[in-house]
């Protein structure tokens, strides 16, 4: 039999634990945000350094009549849009890391909830999942479309079988990445039913 004072101190080591298990969670989740924002950071940076050596190339070469010069704007936006890209991701990791960690923490203080915890934790991480995927796509989907309509620019190409071909590769991306779209969501719906009922 448990003697008061034993009790006491129980609940008091529990509590302590619990404070550690709370600072410790709060330091890792803003040390996760803080390595985001440092890439992020130095993804700004390299983005204007790109943007700089492309310019520089371009100018030395414009003087030239070398055909293409079209491509080093190509280049940069294509970069850019990965660095959007790379940065959304970078939002989402750092979104699940913390949900993780919000989880793990209340893991042990009421057992009658985590069922629901854990299941609403797997849909948020199939909802970033998904949307994270969606991201790639839509990048990928806005660089074609770049290139297609870049080229389709190009003196002498309107009225040619370039343009043609250019509109039917923008057609079929547009396809597979909208189809491609369309099974996510249904996956993402398939999960989600599995998660409520956990």
């Amino acid at each position: 039999m448990k003697t008061n004072t034993e009790s006491t101190r129980t609940e008091a080591g529990t509590t302590e634990a619990t404070n550690y298990t709370a600072a410790y969670a709060t330091l890792l989740t803003k040390g996760l945000e803080r390595l985001a924002e440092a890439g992020k950071t130095s993804m700004d940076l390299a983005v204007k350094q790109n943007a700089e050596v492309l310019a520089s190339c371009k100018s030395a070469l414009n003087a030239s009549s070398m055909p293409g010069l079209f491509l080093f704007d190509l280049a940069n936006q294509a970069f850019e849009g990965y660095v959007t890209l790379q940065k959304g991701l970078l939002d989402m990791a750092v979104q699940q890391s913390t949900a993780v960690i919000e989880t793990s923490q209340d893991y042990g203080h009421d057992s009658s909830n985590t069922k629901a915890e854990i299941a609403n934790l797997i849909q948020q991480s199939v909802d970033r999942s998904v949307a994270a995927q969606k991201s790639v796509l839509n990048f990928a989907a806005n660089q074609t479309k770049a290139v297609s309509d870049t080229v389709k620019k190009q003196p002498g190409v309107a009225g040619t079988p370039v343009e043609t071909v250019a509109n039917s590769v923008q057609r079929g991306v547009d396809t597979v990445f909208s189809a491609h779209k369309e099974v996510l969501d249904v996956t993402a719906k398939a999960f989600r039913a599995v998660a409520a009922k956990a």
